[in-house]
């Protein structure tokens, strides 16, 4: 999302049903970490055109919106993200070195996914 010429992310996402006209549909809500703005950000695709279009809703339009979309949302990201506290989907692993007095005295291993969870999978010790 974009305000106060900065770039920053989403603090939640709506997944919203589709309609008879438009599909894969978003609503980003955030708040602007300069001037802290309600901001929200509705994308959509038209089924029939097969464009892509972006609304952007500021303060109490971005409330108003939100109140709109309240009845067809599906699901939401945070609501994923505090079902699922173990990383689920696509994963990656992340090594990460314990230093003492600048040696390397073990390695953990983690197991993360793209939604910030991550699980200590292992420790080794033998370096």
């Amino acid at each position: 999302m974009r305000h106060c010429n900065s770039v920053f992310k989403a603090q939640d996402i709506w997944f919203l049903c589709d309609s008879e006209k438009y599909t894969n549909r978003k609503l980003y809500l955030a708040n602007c970490p300069i001037c802290n703005k309600r901001i929200a950000l509705y994308t959509y695709s038209d089924f029939e055109k097969k464009n892509f279009y972006e609304q952007y809703f500021y303060s109490g339009g971005a409330d108003r919106i939100k109140e709109k979309f309240k009845k067809e949302k599906t699901s939401t990201m945070l609501g994923f993200k505090y079902k699922y506290k173990m990383p689920s989907g696509f994963k990656y692993g992340k090594n990460i070195e314990v230093k003492k007095n600048g040696e390397i005295i073990a390695l953990k291993q983690y197991a993360c996914d793209f939604w910030g969870n991550k699980i200590l999978i292992k420790t080794i010790t033998d370096v």
